[in-house]
């Protein structure tokens, strides 16, 4: 009996996950100097999804197993250089959350967690874009004032965003819209942007504030609020 139960149990956990690579995008709309991967799934009731570089691993936590429905990318999400990143759900018929965007932390993985209450299979598509050139000010020069960058300060500065909206707020299916550093004097430890969040078929909008110690690499505070 407990063979049995063995097998069965090690046959579930090979049916758990699933690994491709995207194809390669043939569309020729993405604008010049942009970096995406559009993410097409059949999911049923709820599978968390990693995205690095061009490969896709998704891991069914209940339901049937999820299935790649021509997921296309037009180049491998970056690692250290990753600019700009940016998460966008296009089509859903259930709930979306960006758990961790892509970072040093996880390797430079956007990890992606998919809910499905309703019966059978749902499709899902969200999008993941980045800039190809250069975040902010000259990379040499703000590697050398600062051991992290700002490319790097922008990830964790997002992560905190996303966690915060997430944790305190509720919301998820987050998009950060723009993040830049804060021109004002004696503010160059600043980030700030703008975000959007979903809860069903409401959005809202949130404007944030990340203080970044370069030097750590940590997020001394952040502050979300909603615009």
């Amino acid at each position: 009996m407990k063979t049995i139960l063995l097998l069965v149990a090690m046959a579930l956990s090979l049916r758990a996950d699933i690994q491709f690579r995207a194809g390669r995008m043939t569309r020729d709309d993405v604008p010049f100097g942009n970096g995406r991967c559009d993410i097409r799934l059949q999911i049923d009731k709820e599978a968390e999804v990693r995205v690095r570089g061009d490969t896709v691993q998704v891991r069914t936590l209940s339901g049937r197993e999820a299935r790649d429905d021509g997921s296309q990318c037009n180049g491998p999400l970056p690692g250290p250089e990753l600019q700009g990143f940016n998460f966008e759900v296009l089509d859903s018929r259930g709930e979306i959350v960006l758990l961790s965007p892509p970072s040093r932390r996880n390797e430079y993985t956007a990890i992606v967690r998919i809910r499905d209450n309703d019966s059978g299979s749902g499709r899902y598509l969200f999008r993941l874009s980045w800039r190809v050139d250069g975040f902010g000010s000259d990379r040499r020069d703000s590697q050398r004032a600062n051991p992290f960058g700002r490319n790097e300060a922008a990830q964790i500065c997002q992560e905190a965003v996303v966690s915060r909206i997430v944790n305190q707020y509720h919301y998820g299916d987050v998009s950060i819209q723009n993040i830049r550093a804060d021109d004002n004097p004696g503010r160059r430890d600043y980030l700030l942007g703008e975000a959007s969040a979903g809860r069903g078929y409401r959005r809202i909008d949130f404007g944030f504030v990340c203080a970044v110690d370069f030097s750590s690499g940590r997020v001394r505070s952040v502050d979300v609020r909603k615009r």
